[in-house]
Parts: structure tokens; C-alpha cells; sequence
């Protein structure tokens, strides 16, 4: 598992993959702690404890969330309590200058690359308003539309949701969390605190990381502890979603709430651009035309952004998501001109009217009539190749 530094000193995750995440859940349940009716001393001790994990995984945006938690929530609850919310804000700045977390409130490429990431996200869902399919919104965004920034996700719960599965999806998800936010504000102070920080921490990072939450073989290649604690987290959301929902007189406020997610959804298409690609039966199209189509296949040793170098501007190319590895022949879409890298050179006898180019082919292959250029990698692959084009990369 990855280890993530600050100065050396390295940030306590508490079992999750990514330190961020733990913030979150910190931060959900410390303000679930307050106001208790019974025992209200013993939910402070706690809320005031749990500043220590949290401080230990040197999260700005867990900082900031708790500092929103704190002013919303004095905002909410009666006046009476706040003495004890205010000594807990005092006990959280010393805790928070002794860890040496202020020394992250500095602009890095973690704070600057958000807002392209999130541009990107934006004008990808709008050019694909049914989804682009789990797990693919950060290396398409990553091959296509950022340059020199490379992402699994788009950083945002909430724009990935989108991005990944859609508009429909997003509509629901979005009508739930206005509803949950605007039928519990004022009613439930606590529990509108836990709930709108889980909200802004799932905006400035993946909380929820829908591709590891519904990957129930592999958990997305990280542990089973943090495939348990991200699902814990969560249930949390959603249990604390539905109380908010639950109770008032939510008809007038359904119908805003609606109408809100409705606008947001449709917003979305201001970000379109002919120019973002498009993803259909889990290919990748850009500057979609019929004539002079040109078909992209890659083997598991190259990956969509690497491919993505080799097309050519205003290309009409076509290319899988994912490497077409075990992939058969005849499912491949028909194009003018097939460029194909390493061992995908074997699919060349499926085309035999197109041209046909290679990529750091085998060394074995023998080229056939229909070869229009051959790519090595310099200093690695330079053979001779006789009458055959031959360019290096």
C-alpha cells in the first residue's frame, strides 16, 4: 500500500488506502458526538479525542471540513451550547499546531491540478451524458484532456458518479443529497453536520471511489480492511441521508429539490466540445467520421495513454478502453487504416483491405502487402526492415 508524507513524517490512513478518506469518516462522526441529551460531557471527550486521528492524517480538506462542522453546527444548535463547542475549537487549533498541520496550507500540484481535473470531468460527461462506464472517467480524462496529469478518478465523489454512470444516476444522487440537505437543515443539527461534511469532503476528493466499492474481487487492488472501512463510510452517508429525508413537510421542498438537480444536469452541457472523446461499446471515439477511420489496438503492455501519442490531430480514430487482450477478431468495428501495437500485430489477417500499421511488433512477424509503416523504439527496436517504411519513436 501506497505511503503518503508530509516532511518525512508519514500520514496515518487507520486502515483506509488513502489518508484523505480517513479524514472523512473522522470528521463524519465527530460532530455525531455533539449535543447529546444524556451524557453530554462524555460525547465532547469523545468529539475532542477524535482529534488526535484526525490531526494524525495531516488532511487539509479534513481541517477545513471540520472548521465548516463547527460553524454551521454553532449556526444550528441552541445558544447554549456554545462554550463547550467553542473550547473544542480551541483544544483542535493547539492539537492541530502541535502536529504541524498548518504547514500544509501551501499551494502544491495537489491544490492546482483540482480545478483542470474537475474541467475535464465536466466537459467528458457532457460529451457523455449516459456515463462513460466505471472505473474509465480517470484515464480517458488523464489520456485526452489533461495534459501532464495523470488521475484514476476525477478527485470528486460526486463528478466521478456523474462522469462513470451518467446523468441518470446523477440526477437521483443529486436529488437525494438536496433533499437530505435542505429537509434536515435545522432539524437535526448533528446529523446535518456529519452529513454536509461527508458532502464537501466527497467534493474535493474520492471519498466514495465507486470503482473499489464495486469491485467485490480484487477491491480494486487494494486491501480488504479498506474495502470494509469504505463501505462503512458509505452506509454512514446514506443512513444519515435518509434521516434528514425523513419527516417535515417535504412536498414544496421535493419539487425544489428536483427542480435543482434537474438545472444541475442540465447545466452540464455548457461544458460540451465536439473535440472531447466519446465513449461507445467501450470505445474510445474521437472527431467521429466515417471515411478515413483509423483503428487503434493495444496489447496489456501499453495502456490509453500511451496509444494516444500515435494519433494524429483531427484523426478520426477509434480505440478501446481497455487492451484487446483475449479480445476475437470479428468483434473489432471496421475502419480504413489499423494501427496495431505488440502483440495485437497478430489481428492484422482480419483486416486485409486496410492499411496497416505496427507498433514495436514482434520480432517474428512477417509484414504483409497492406503495411503502410512500422514504429520501433529508438535505441531498443532498430532493426532493418526491408521495404517497409520504418519510423522510430
Amino acid at each position: 500500500m501506497m505511503e503518503f508524507t508530509v516532511n518525512g513524517i508519514v500520514r496515518q490512513a487507520f486502515g483506509f488506502s488513502n489518508p484523505n478518506h480517513a479524514a472523512a469518516l473522522i470528521c463524519a462522526l465527530i460532530p455525531l458526538c455533539w449535543g447529546w441529551k444524556k451524557y453530554d460531557k462524555i460525547g465532547y471527550v469523545l468529539s475532542t479525542l477524535l482529534i488526535v486521528p484526525l490531526a494524525m492524517t495531516f488532511s487539509r480538506t479534513g481541517t477545513i471540513v471540520l472548521a465548516f462542522e463547527f460553524v454551521a453546527y454553532l449556526m444550528l444548535s441552541h445558544k447554549y451550547q456554545w462554550k463547550k463547542i467553542c473550547l473544542f475549537a480551541f483544544v483542535s487549533l493547539l492539537v492541530f499546531a502541535l502536529v504541524g498541520i498548518q504547514s500544509r496550507f501551501a499551494l502544491d500540484k495537489a491544490v492546482t491540478n483540482r480545478p483542470q481535473i474537475w474541467l475535464a470531468g465536466l466537459k467528458l460527461a457532457a460529451a457523455n451524458p449516459l456515463g462513460v462506464g466505471l472505473g474509465n472517467s480517470g484515464k480517458i480524462a488523464s489520456s485526452f484532456l489533461l495534459d501532464g496529469i495523470n488521475v484514476r478518478t476525477l478527485v470528486n465523489s460526486h463528478l466521478t458518479l456523474l462522469c462513470e454512470l451518467g446523468i441518470p444516476a446523477a440526477f437521483f444522487w443529486f436529488l437525494f443529497l438536496f433533499h437530505a440537505l435542505v429537509n434536515g437543515c435545522g432539524r437535526v443539527p448533528a446529523v446535518w453536520c456529519s452529513f454536509a461534511g461527508l458532502c464537501l469532503s466527497a467534493f474535493s476528493a474520492s471519498v466514495f471511489d465507486w470503482p473499489v466499492l464495486f469491485d467485490f474481487q480484487e477491491h480494486g487492488g487494494l486491501s480488504v480492511l479498506n474495502f470494509i472501512l469504505s463501505w462503512l463510510t458509505l452506509g454512514l452517508f446514506v443512513t444519515l441521508g435518509l434521516l434528514l429525508c425523513l419527516g417535515g413537510r417535504w412536498r414544496r421542498k421535493v419539487m425544489l429539490c428536483t427542480m435543482s438537480s434537474l438545472m444541475l444536469c442540465c447545466i452540464l452541457f455548457v461544458f460540451y466540445s465536439s473535440e472531447t472523446p466519446q465513449i461507445k461499446d467501450g470505445l474510445v471515439v474521437l472527431n467521429c467520421r466515417e471515411k478515413d477511420k483509423c483503428l487503434f489496438l493495444y496489447d496489456c503492455h501499453w495502456n490509453l495513454r500511451d496509444v494516444r501519442q500515435f494519433v494524429q490531430p483531427r484523426t478520426s480514430a477509434v480505440i478501446p478502453v481497455d487492451s484487446c487482450e483475449g479480445l476475437v477478431s470479428n468483434v473489432f468495428p471496421k475502419a480504413d487504416t489499423i494501427v496495431m501495437f505488440g502483440e495485437c500485430a497478430s489481428f492484422y489477417t482480419a483486416f486485409p483491405n486496410a492499411q496497416l500499421i505496427f507498433v514495436s511488433p514482434p520480432e517474428f512477424i512477417e509484414f504483409p502487402l497492406g503495411t503502410k509503416k512500422v514504429y520501433l523504439k529508438r535505441y531498443v527496436e532498430e532493426r532493418f526492415l526491408q521495404d517497409v517504411e520504418t519510423d522510430y519513436y
